[in-house]
């Protein structure tokens, strides 16, 4: 299946660089989802990642778009946690209270 046709079944669009890789979980009947970012080197690295069941939906198709919007939903989030982390960053070290380092 195609990015395209994950897109049509109702998967959030991903950025050009990005990607859903669905594999079986090998130990129960799930599936893992997740959402990776293409590297220039070395391959690709996971940004996010769920499990899901499909005897948990009416039907496969269903729970592959459902661990695609929860993978994109968790990258989501941890992308603002970063920004949130970035911000509180400047202030870490030594506050004097006489202006000095």
């Amino acid at each position: 299946m195609s990015m395209a046709e994950l897109v049509a079944a109702g998967a959030p669009e991903l950025p050009e660089g990005y990607f859903y890789r669905i594999r079986p979980t090998h130990i129960t009947s799930g599936y893992f989802v997740g959402v990776r970012r293409q590297r220039r080197f070395l391959g690709s690295e996971e940004l996010s990642c769920t499990v899901v069941y499909p005897s948990h939906f009416d039907n496969g198709g269903e729970a592959i778009v459902d661990g695609c919007r929860r993978a994109f939903e968790n990258w989501s989030a941890r992308d603002t946690e970063r920004e949130r982390c970035g911000e509180a960053g400047r202030f870490l070290g030594d506050h004097d209270p006489r202006g000095g380092r």
